[in-house]
């Protein structure tokens, strides 16, 4: 098993509109996750974007829900590797507008390409927005280095990657999944991810951010003489 851990990039700041935004998410899967089954699934049903029949509120409510404690750990790690730097650069309250434009983005792109069966089931997680801060982290920090876990049950060794060599890999990995998908040869959990949704966001995230670094909004610290 690899898992990334971490990053080498220091930050000036306290991102504490990330720890809020993974507090709010552990809080609220927690709070609809521990109920009877039945509950559970009428939270799901009512707050879940349903690309055949969304509004506005399901496309902010479906980012706080996610399908089990896996899908929660994984999209909470990566937020808590890329998100702190992100803000710390952005600034807190700018952070938290991109974190949901982002997610807001990568809703629109599920909409978008969802047909047939896709369209009509709930879709949950915060992908979206995550994959726009890691589309925005590449574009701050391109050189940064991913640092990694290599978990083989007693053995454990760890490296680094540089984050243009991490994110290039999931990339590729989404483009590979988004392709089986179209081509309609996607099975099981990989046909009913919403793909798409972290392409947008990501899409998005990477645009949005080199626009904030043209205007001079998010330009890099000055190094010190």
């Amino acid at each position: 098993m690899i898992i990334p851990i971490g990053d080498v990039v220091p930050r000036k700041t306290v991102p504490y509109i990330n720890y809020l935004i993974i507090l709010a998410n552990v809080v609220v899967y927690f709070a609809y996750a521990l109920r009877p089954e039945q509950e559970a699934i009428k939270v799901v049903n009512e707050y879940a974007l349903v690309p055949g029949r969304w509004n506005a509120m399901t496309v902010f409510t479906s980012m706080f829900l996610h399908a089990d404690p896996v899908h929660l750990f994984g999209n909470m790690l990566f937020l808590w590797i890329a998100g702190d730097n992100v803000e710390d650069r952005l600034g807190h309250l700018p952070y938290l507008l991109f974190y949901f434009v982002c997610g807001a983005a990568g809703g629109a792109a599920h909409i978008l390409t969802a047909h047939g069966r896709m369209a009509a089931i709930p879709t949950v997680g915060a992908s979206g927005a995550i994959s726009g801060i890691m589309g925005a982290y590449l574009v701050f920090f391109p050189t940064s280095k991913i640092k990694f876990a290599l978990w083989l049950i007693l053995f454990v060794r760890f490296f680094t990657l540089p984050s243009w060599g991490a994110i290039g890999l999931w990339v590729a990995m989404q483009l590979l999944m988004a392709r089986h998908q179209l081509d309609g040869v996607a099975k099981g959990e990989t046909a009913a991810v919403a793909v798409f949704a972290h392409l947008g966001g990501f899409a998005f995230g990477i645009l949005a951010a080199l626009l904030l670094r043209l205007i001079g909004r998010a330009k890099p610290p000055k190094k010190r003489e």
